[in-house]
């Protein structure tokens, strides 16, 4: 047998350059399309977020001041802002809370222009600092709730005495009108809280350019 060693045929296969985007780029259309699906999904959270805020204001300004305890209604408004902060951060928080009270503001007899809209803008603000982080109980949201609703009403009431305007008592404005709002507030923010967690999904800070391209 001969000691000859068999020289293999040489590799005449080509390789093939590829084509497509991830030719030049390097990177496939998978990839190159994830940021444009995040801001996607940004872009329709931010559109589910006005659709709750008109769908309350309305509710707000037309359903329930027909259902009153005593002097109070309920303040849904609060309920969606203190939603909204926690589910989408702080900047659309305040967005939300300022455009809705300016909303309800124009819409309902109110003669203090812009008082609500502040309220409500700093309630987003406070709420959306605590989004991102371990998902609320619902008794720590509807503590968060009630809270809020308190300061939005003492502050109104803060702000109807400056501008020389009689609510009574300090009796009568806590039973009247203090308590019954938050009570029926109360009732109130389990099915809101809900419904927001269903319509906007998993808490994710919205900040200032993070929609752009």
């Amino acid at each position: 047998m001969s000691d000859e060693q068999v020289t293999p045929p040489p590799d005449t296969t080509q390789e093939i350059p590829a084509e497509g985007p991830e030719a030049t780029t390097g990177v496939t259309p998978e990839v190159e399309a994830a940021p444009r699906t995040a801001r996607a999904s940004a872009g329709r959270g931010l559109w589910a977020v006005a659709l709750l805020a008109f769908a309350v204001v309305v509710l707000q300004v037309t359903v329930l001041p027909f259902l009153p305890m005593a002097d109070g209604i309920p303040d849904l408004v609060v309920v969606m802002v203190v939603a909204v902060g926690l589910l989408r951060g702080p900047l659309v928080g305040a967005v939300t809370g300022f455009s809705s009270g300016l909303a309800v503001e124009l819409l309902a007899p109110i003669d203090t222009l812009g008082v609500l809209a502040l309220l409500y803008l700093i309630v987003g603000a406070v709420a959306g600092r605590y989004c991102g982080r371990t998902e609320s109980r619902l008794w720590e949201s509807l503590a968060m709730v009630l809270a809020a609703a308190l300061f939005v009403q003492l502050g109104y009431g803060v702000v109807q005495l400056l501008l020389g305007k009689s609510a009574g008592s300090p009796a009568g404005f806590v039973g009247s009108l203090l308590i019954p709002t938050l009570v029926l507030t109360a009732l109130l923010t389990p099915p809101v809280l809900l419904a927001a967690r269903k319509l906007l999904g998993e808490p994710r800070a919205v900040e200032p350019f993070a929609l752009a391209p």
